[in-house]
């Protein structure tokens, strides 16, 4: 039994590109010249089988010519048409025969002396076409190869309206000697030429058989001999190529799963490459694919030409043409606004499932395949301190980096970054050619560029951050917030030393619900928990985070965490009650989305290895269903009598001119004012002394009391501000 032609396109999922000689440039085009004579020579034939039968320049024959009565409209023509007029040029007829029958000896000769496959029959073998099928698909491509050749095109369609290559031009360039329903069949959609994408027909223009036919630019390049290490049309770009496999930092039940996927499996079996950001799922597939001389094609699906009108249709274009050009396509982006809708996602999966060539798909933990049983799954789960570790030490190695003593285990304790955000980060790092004592200066700028790639849409980092030490808080509270440091700082000892990761398989990560009144402290304490655990602090913006389309909210917030969980960064929810809210009954549309974005949030949070702290004014509005995940639940009092005379004192520096002694014990006992309300007084106290130009008085900290009882609409004063 013969094979099909998907069989001897990929036997196996990745098939390595054969090794042999290949043509030198200067050979390859000499042959392409010999390509552009054929083509001449048949659309030549074409003509003059026009003229032959008058269809072109046509004149009156003998019989009509010697009557005196005047032609019909259109009468040569259909009279050539249905076979009537033959033999007006007889000559021209038999001299293009001769130069077809020489530019095929002269084509055959040059191939043959060439001494090694040419491009155009090193694809045709590739993709397993005929005689026939060679032949359409130089002939499609000539007229965009060379100006010349589309000219000559142009007077054998005869027809304005035909502007492009189409079957009806095919089937006479190829004259009677081959069957037109041959070509015709050849050129179905379900042909080899249209399901590789060898051809593509305009199926926005005419109707067969005068629909417009081309090729892709990328089979230009190959008949020119060109190596495609780039696209021609720069939509899809190529990842560089990986090293061998064995010398990543690789699971080994991870490597033995990629290593059938590449080697065994069928055809149509597909990868799946599930992990977090920076958790090398791209380093493996470019590495896959350079095992097997192949570039790696990143398949964007968010940043695909036309992908808002047609997702489908654009990834199946995409994936045609890394079929095309040999590359191994790694599709991403599988952003839920193309793929919640039930019907979008199917066309999606009925795409990568058709394809014929290797796939391979990378996804978040929290993704699902979009492609139908039978895939090849590998989960990369995030690496342990112990092996982010080794993996620091050894990219400083190889990159010739000396850090100071004991800084590659503050790398890996601060930091959880996967192997493939380690390779770039200290990749970055060595390009600036840092001295002994700047390494690691130039790692942390580094983090700090790959860190705003995920979170610079969506968040804002904060710079001015206080310290633990300038807080005044209760006991309990404080306690809390060491324990808060100290999960972040000895995990490495509970759950890897000590076991207790076995324990907890999920909710390792950090998260905490700071509640409480406006101004007890809730943002000030989280930016000092950032500078106490020398992490950057980013405040999340609602705004730029929940959307009205159906998906983008998961999105926007999938990129928060994931850049929350490599470790260099807390980022804060200020006011989360207003997307981490109570589920409700849905009773319209928007109540079920709303519901969705709730469930998205509690599904990841149960994976979550970050450092992510909420605050919200209004404790019961927030769900139960997040509570029970958190790490830690802190409620923010108003401060008591003699909390709040410290809260005064330390907002009154010593550096404050003051006229005489201030009775602060007087100012606590009387108002009782949270941390954020003693900090207004006493900023509109200063600036009243300076506007007079004394110093600081205990008069001007009750007019400033009183101006901040007004500013909250109260004309008492007394009582709560809120």
């Amino acid at each position: 039994m013969t094979a099909s032609p998907l069989a001897r396109l990929a036997p196996r999922p990745l098939l390595p590109r054969p090794d042999g000689p290949r043509l030198a440039p200067m050979v390859a085009l000499r042959i392409l010249e010999r390509y552009r004579v054929l083509a001449m020579a048949l659309a030549t034939r074409a003509i003059t089988a026009q003229w032959d039968a008058g269809l072109i320049g046509a004149r009156r024959d003998t019989r009509l010519a010697a009557s005196d009565e005047p032609a019909l409209p259109f009468e040569p023509e259909v009279l050539g048409l249905i076979g009537v007029s033959r033999g007006l040029a007889p000559g021209h007829v038999r001299e293009a025969e001769r130069g077809v029958a020489q530019a095929a000896a002269d084509v055959e000769a040059a191939e043959t002396e060439a001494g090694a496959p040419p491009p155009l029959t090193a694809l045709c073998a590739e993709f397993g076409l005929d005689p026939m099928e060679r032949m359409l698909v130089l002939l499609v491509a000539a007229p965009q190869l060379w100006g010349s050749v589309h000219q000559l095109y142009r007077v054998a369609q005869n027809d304005p309206l035909r502007t492009s290559v189409d079957e009806y031009l095919l089937q006479a360039m190829l004259g009677p000697q081959v069957n037109p329903h041959l070509v015709a069949r050849a050129l179905d959609r379900s042909s080899r030429l249209a399901r590789f994408g060898l051809l593509v027909s305009d199926e926005a223009g005419l109707a067969r058989p005068l629909r417009a036919l081309r090729v892709d630019r990328l089979v230009l390049e190959r008949l020119r001999g060109g190596d495609l290490d780039a696209d021609p049309e720069r939509e899809i770009p190529l990842v560089e190529p990986g090293g061998p496999l064995e010398e990543l930092t690789v699971d080994p039940v991870a490597t033995e799963r990629l290593s059938r996927w590449a080697t065994v499996d069928q055809p149509s079996t597909r990868l799946v490459l599930r992990g977090r950001r920076g958790s090398g799922r791209t380093t493996l597939a470019a590495s896959l694919a350079a095992g097997a001389g192949r570039r790696l094609a990143r398949l964007d699906l968010l940043r695909l030409p036309e992908v808002d009108h047609d997702p489908a249709g654009a990834l199946a274009r995409a994936l045609s043409r890394c079929l095309l050009a040999g590359w191994v396509p790694l599709v991403t982006g599988f952003d839920l606004r193309y793929v919640a809708e039930r019907e979008a996602r199917e066309r999606l999966t009925a795409v990568l499932d058709e394809h014929p060539g290797p796939v391979i798909v990378r996804l978040a933990p929290e993704e699902q395949p979009v492609v139908s049983p039978g895939y090849r799954l590998v989960d990369l789960p995030p690496l342990s301190e112990t092996a982010r570790l080794a993996m620091w030490q050894a990219e400083l190695a190889r990159h010739e980096l000396t850090a100071d003593h004991g800084a590659d285990a503050a790398l890996a304790a601060r930091w959880r970054l996967g192997p493939g955000a380690i390779c770039r980060v200290v990749a970055a790092a060595a390009r600036g050619r840092p001295g002994p004592g700047e390494v690691g200066t130039e790692i942390a700028g580094a983090v700090a560029q790959h860190l705003l790639h995920g979170l610079s849409d969506v968040a804002e980092r904060v710079t001015r951050l206080p310290t633990l030490a300038d807080m005044v808080l209760p006991p309990d509270i404080l306690d809390s917030l060491t324990e808060f440091v100290a999960r972040t700082r000895l995990a490495r000892q509970v759950y890897e030393d000590w076991g207790m990761g076995r324990v907890a398989t999920t909710g390792q990560g950090l998260t905490a619900l700071f509640q409480g009144a406006p101004g007890t402290g809730k943002t000030m304490v989280a930016g000092a928990l950032a500078r106490e655990l020398g992490l950057d602090l980013y405040r999340v913006d609602l705004s730029r985070v929940l959307s009205k389309w159906i998906g983008e909210t998961e999105r926007n917030l999938a990129s928060v965490f994931s850049a929350a969980e490599e470790g260099h960064a807390i980022v804060l929810f200020d006011e989360a009650d207003s997307l981490f809210t109570k589920r409700t009954e849905v009773k319209s549309s928007n109540d079920r989305h709303a519901n969705v974005e709730v469930n998205y949030l509690l599904q990841r949070l149960d994976g979550f290895v970050g450092i992510a702290i909420l605050t919200t004014n209004f404790g019961t509005a927030i769900d139960p269903a997040f509570k029970r995940r958190l790490s830690f639940r802190i409620t923010f009092p108003i401060p008591d009598e003699e909390l709040r005379e410290e809260l005064w004192r330390r907002h009154l520096p010593a550096t404050l001119p003051r006229a005489g002694d201030l009775d602060l014990a007087d100012l606590a006992r009387r108002y009782d004012f949270a941390g954020g309300a003693v900090r207004n007084c006493a900023l509109r106290a200063a600036f009243l002394a300076a506007a007079e130009g004394k110093p600081l008085s205990q008069d001007h900290l009750k007019r400033a009391i009183r101006l901040e009882y007004r500013a909250v609409g109260k004309l008492a004063e007394g009582g709560p501000l809120e």
